[in-house]
């Protein structure tokens, strides 16, 4: 047994070229810093509360004014509809403030429609040498709804050059319009104000005329085509831009993702369809196609199922519209835009997920299919509480209004009010300026909710219960249902 006795010996022997490191002691967060955002949604959140009080603060300022004082509720609520490029407002943009008040604004609604995410990183994007986080990544792609396989530089470039390309374009284009009817210096900050304003899906104009400012050109061919499409192309999200330059450019083209085909043919059917729609039910409603001829009736009906979905420009006055109308357009806004675009609502990709889930119920199938794909079960349950928490919000907050405004205002303008907010569009029957101060702090909080997500906003009020959250997995059983 010699061999282990010397074996025992020399395990018992100091290891003298060990050197032994201690493990640093873990320092216990302090209170501020259990305070500050951990995840992607609360970091997202906060940036987009801390640049619209920034803003108000601005807007508060003697100079952003033509001499009346706003008030910290009324310029909270610019500021807010700014950043969440809403287009819902309180004051006429373009005769209430002034040039530093639409430059402010302006700003606001860059900022918000690209998302504070998207700017820094197409800030660090310029910087060869400059290195991206974990951290910033995923809130980069969380708030464009990037690929993970996605460099996060090279998809913020092609966001940096679709935007200036856009932009540039739709000033150019509506300042030459303009020109016609204003002095040059005025025609160019119209023509871009317009076009970020547009391309954002904001619903802002400077053109100084309320809530009725491009009624004057329901039948002008350059606006009503300049805009739709630069209200549909901010619409569609980067990522489809994306994809469909990689497929236009290869000689050999692949087949587009589902996501994709999805995106464009749902944003196909609700344009085509709501405008043949508002046709046919205004065309009943002698009160405001009656002066119209053929040609403005067609165009007014395409500019208002384009901007029904997230922009809020209108050729028509809505407060005259049939009520069939309004509920048509109250659909359009709750659907809204699509996934990593500049509007809000519950997107286009959520509503045609929310619709196969149902119509495979309906047929007995045991899969959720768009097209000859099928759909992951995540992202089906995924859709069906966004859809689920944003019918709560939507009702939640015309309930609220209701209680507050509803001996002065029918309910269906009250619907068609959050309905707006919530899908970030700016549409309003014209009741907005007088609603209580109470329901404008439900239109705040529902502008926010609907431009970060619902899901987002969830998850960010629960974040404390999700950590103290214990997993427990309990007996099933059956209850009857229908």
């Amino acid at each position: 047994m010699w061999f282990l006795q010397r074996y025992t010996s020399a395990c018992e022997k100091p290891r003298e070229n060990l050197t032994v490191v201690p493990t640093p002691k873990q320092r216990r967060p302090t209170f501020f810093q259990q305070l500050m955002p951990t995840g992607p949604a609360e970091r997202i959140l906060l940036s987009f509360t801390v640049v619209i009080l920034v803003g108000t603060f601005f807007l508060l300022l003697p100079q952003s004014n033509t001499g009346v004082h706003p008030g910290f509720l009324r310029a909270l609520f610019t500021a807010t509809s700014a950043t969440c490029v809403t287009g819902l407002v309180v004051f006429d943009t373009g005769s209430f403030w002034s040039t530093s008040g639409q430059v402010v604004i302006l700003l606001l609604i860059q900022v918000g429609g690209l998302g504070y995410m998207v700017l820094t990183t197409m800030l660090m994007a310029t910087f060869r040498n400059s290195r991206l986080r974990v951290r910033q990544t995923g809130d980069f792609r969380e708030s464009v709804a990037a690929p993970s396989h996605r460099d996060p530089r090279s998809f913020a470039r092609l966001i940096a050059s679709t935007v200036i390309i856009c932009e540039g374009l739709g000033a150019l284009f509506l300042s030459l319009r303009f020109l016609h009817d204003m002095p040059t210096g005025k025609a160019v900050w119209n023509g871009i104000f317009t076009s970020v304003s547009a391309f954002c899906n904001a619903g802002f104009d400077v053109l100084g005329r309320g809530m009725t400012s491009f009624e004057t050109y329901a039948g002008d061919i350059t606006v009503n085509l300049v805009v739709p499409v630069l209200i549909i192309l901010g619409g569609l999200g980067f990522l489809v831009i994306d994809e469909l330059r990689h497929h236009l450019s290869r000689t050999r083209h692949k087949r587009l993702s589902t996501h994709t085909r999805t995106v464009l043919a749902l944003s196909a059917a609700l344009v085509v369809g709501g405008a043949v729609l508002i046709f046919i039910l205004e065309s009943m409603n002698p009160g405001v196609f009656a002066s119209l001829s053929l040609k403005e009736r067609v165009l007014t009906s395409w500019f208002q199922s384009v901007t029904a979905r997230t922009a809020g420009f209108n050729t028509l006055r809505l407060g005259d519209m049939h009520s069939s109308s309004l509920m048509l357009i109250i659909v359009l806004m709750f659907i809204g835009a699509s996934p990593g675009g500049t509007g809000g609502g519950v997107k286009t990709t959520t509503f045609a997920v929310v619709a196969a889930f149902i119509w495979s119920i309906i047929i007995g199938s045991d899969q959720t299919h768009l097209g000859n794909r099928g759909i992951h079960t995540e992202s089906v349950k995924k859709a069906v509480v966004v859809f689920a928490l944003s019918l709560v919000v939507v009702f939640g907050g015309t309930f609220l209004l209701a209680i507050m405004d509803g001996h002065r205002f029918s309910t269906l303008g009250l619907l068609f009010e959050v309905t707006s907010a919530f899908g970030t569009v700016g549409l309003s029957t014209g009741i907005t300026p007088t609603l209580s101060a109470g329901s404008k702090i439900v239109l705040i909080a529902t502008m926010l909710a609907g431009r970060v997500g619902v899901l987002t906003a969830m998850l960010t009020l629960l974040a404390p219960v999700h950590k103290f959250e214990r997993r427990v997995h309990f007996a099933e059983d059956d209850v009857a249902i229908g």
